[in-house]
């Protein structure tokens, strides 16, 4: 090769080199500041979108919270079922062991759902009624999108 391809190759390289570095300096700087900026809670959200005060949201946010601290140990007994349920699926065990847990499962299922409709019904009570309807029309969404994400 010539000396001049050589140098043109060199100089292509550079820039090459450089615009990589400046495109991964972007790409790295921005991303960054996207994971700095807090996302909005699905929570946060709602309440926004029924259009709640903030001595509503400060309400919502304490009973929400006490709802989560009761139901931990219901979901986790539901989880601890279901585990005991499929690890023993090699041993074989009889129908009436299936069909005990299984039932055990289904009630505790029945207690988790009534817990949380009664957790709505007095959420939704701490509404104006305008709010009520704006409230009646994006739970059974929120409930809904959960259920899709599972």
């Amino acid at each position: 090769m010539s000396q001049a391809k050589n140098k043109w190759i060199f100089f292509l390289i550079i820039v090459l080199l450089i615009s990589n570095v400046v495109l991964a300096f972007f790409l790295f700087t921005s991303n960054n500041s996207d994971k700095r900026k807090k996302r909005e809670s699905p929570a946060m959200a709602i309440y926004k979108e029924i259009g709640l005060d903030s001595m509503q949201i400060d309400t919502f946010k304490a009973r929400k919270d006490s709802f989560f601290k009761n139901m931990k140990p219901l979901w986790s007994e539901i989880r601890v079922l279901k585990d005991s349920l499929y690890k023993n699926m090699s041993l074989n065990v009889n129908d009436s062991t299936i069909v005990s847990i299984t039932k055990q499962i289904a009630d505790k299922n029945l207690e988790a759902d009534r817990k949380m409709y009664q957790h709505f019904i007095e959420i939704r009570s701490l509404c104006n009624p305008e709010q009520q309807v704006k409230f009646d029309t994006i739970i059974p969404k929120f409930l809904n999108n959960r259920n899709r994400r599972k």
